[in-house]
């Protein structure tokens, strides 16, 4: 139940992050959720609850079984047919009447909260899960702390500018969470109610109780739900199923052809044709577009919608493009810094799309990279900066320190994933591996086919498998997901958050590396 500041009223939450509903498909991935561009060819499967669950604490995908079908633990159960059954503080899946149930997890009387969810015996119909405890929802407020949930008496001044939604007594209450909806989004695997707040956008409306499944809700304007308009574009609503519609930055393009995509700059075109329809009256068919303009691939390159001319070690960042040689020049996850006029060295590092301050400091996941201010007794864990006097943290993941004293500084090293682009010269051109992830245990990591990438000679060499990464203890390591890609060394794993996939990353190595041809003779 990670807290995220909420970037926009179309944001919701996919698996460990948001994702804008108007831009980009919540995705089914290998065993978790992934963002991506709406249409995209990398989506495997868009995330549907009617054919998904998203059980246990690692959020781990299911394909659903049947309607009957719900989480219990890290499994899914038949509420028809089995009990979900309270064992030794985990859940576990009996038959019906099955002599080895201990206990059926009653969701009257009981709760099971936090990551680890862990079962606790309901205090009264009034109490839900605040993080790892509950709280009395008419007496008390569960808040938003330091990346943590925090119970408080109710109109308490140490709430952080918390309020609760105000909704009538007679209706359904809008969320069992108090927090600033204009804020934040509590990321819960299960909405438990048939009731959601529909607040007004462009509309002119009041805020609105509304059933899902019955209704649509597009930005503040109700509509009854019917199988052929199920989403919303803007205030538009629209279905997936119907014939000549695109959705392209909420605005809703209608009679369109078959193929039709949304272009860069977020208009309806057809890839089939190699044009959009603001450049084709520049040229011929065949020709391609950039943007609202005709370029030529062979003697310019496109950065999102704006042309440049081709020159040498050019690369796009974002709409700018650069030499990717030129040190003086740092792209940070598509925002083009020029370091001489900033001040910086070329030792410069980025942290998502910011470049970083001296006394700033940057953790960071597979997906996310955050600045914090650096503070005494801090560290990361993932793209979380945690107290280490309340928190410990293993292979990404937080835990409450239960014993008084213990201090997580004094155990590990911290628990992050390295951005590539941060790594000087001489350790991205010699030392790189790339591998998939096998398996983790507590004193190893376990790749198959790894290639050691030798930057300067554009030459990947294949090593032994399995290739086996000792380790004094697991805890030291990121989340590592089974199955998954990863650049590597013997001590840290990367991330590039500039690429959008393996074969840019590699581009990016050898073409930041390779510094000329050798010839025989």
């Amino acid at each position: 139940m990670t807290i995220l500041t909420r970037n926009s009223s179309d944001h919701e939450c996919c698996g460990y992050d948001q994702y804008n509903m108007k831009t980009q498909w919540c995705c089914v991935g290998d065993r978790i959720l992934e963002i991506h561009p709406i249409n995209s060819s990398s989506c495997k499967e868009v995330f549907d609850k009617e054919k998904h669950l998203c059980c246990g604490p690692n959020m781990t995908i299911l394909t659903r079984n049947s309607s009957d079908h719900e989480c219990c633990g890290y499994d899914q159960y038949n509420m028809k047919t089995q009990c979900c059954c309270m064992g030794d503080r985990i859940l576990e899946i009996h038959p019906i009447n099955s002599s080895s149930c201990k206990e059926v997890f009653d969701k009257e009387k009981h709760l099971c909260c936090g990551p680890n969810m862990t079962i606790l015996t309901r205090n009264s119909s009034d109490h839900e899960c605040c993080g790892y405890d509950q709280y009395n929802t008419k007496t008390q407020w569960c808040c938003v702390g330091d990346q943590i949930l925090e119970i408080h008496p109710i109109n308490s001044s140490s709430c952080k500018g918390v309020q609760p939604q105000k909704v009538q007594d007679s209706q359904p209450n809008c969320t069992s969470l108090y927090y600033n909806p204009n804020d934040f989004r509590c990321c819960e695997r299960n909405q438990t109610k048939s009731h959601w707040c529909c607040a007004p956008g462009r509309c002119d409306a009041a805020v609105t109780l509304y059933n899902p499944k019955t209704h649509v809700c597009c930005d503040g304007c109700l509509y009854e739900r019917m199988p052929w308009r199920d989403q919303c574009c803007g205030e538009t609503p629209y279905g997936l199923a119907q014939r000549g519609v695109l959705c392209c930055n909420n605005t809703l393009y209608k009679d369109g052809e078959d193929g039709e995509e949304c272009s860069e700059i977020n208009i309806a075109y057809n890839p089939a044709k190699g044009t959009t329809f603001c450049c084709q009256s520049h040229g011929l068919p065949g020709q391609h577009c950039c943007g609202t303009e005709v370029y030529e691939p062979s003697t310019e390159i496109c950065c999102n919608g704006h042309r440049y001319p081709k020159k040498e070690n050019m690369h796009c960042c974002g709409v700018k493009a650069y030499n990717i040689k030129d040190t003086q020049m740092k792209c940070c996850a598509g925002t083009l810094y020029n370091l001489t006029c900033l001040g910086h060295g070329h030792d410069a590092q980025c942290c998502g799309s910011i470049l970083q301050k001296p006394m700033d400091v940057c953790c960071s996941c597979e997906h996310k990279e955050v600045v914090y201010t650096k503070k005494t007794g801090f560290r990361c864990c993932g793209h979380l900066y945690f107290n280490t006097s309340l928190w410990s943290c293993c292979a990404g993941k937080l835990s409450p320190v239960h014993q008084p004293g213990q201090h997580q500084s004094n155990m590990i090293e911290e628990s992050r994933l390295l951005s590539m682009n941060n790594l000087n010269e001489t350790h991205l051109c010699e030392n790189i591996l790339i591998g998939t992830l096998e398996h983790v245990s507590l004193r190893s990591i376990v790749f198959s086919s790894v290639l050691k990438i030798s930057g300067r000679n554009a030459i990947m060499k294949p090593l032994p498998s399995p290739h086996i990464l000792k380790r004094s203890d697991h805890c030291n390591s990121p989340k590592l997901i089974p199955g998954k890609t990863y650049f590597f060394d013997e001590a840290n794993f990367f991330t590039d958050f500039n690429s959008g996939s393996i074969v840019q990353s590699l581009h990016f190595i050898i073409s930041k590396c390779y510094c000329c041809q050798v010839t025989a003779g």
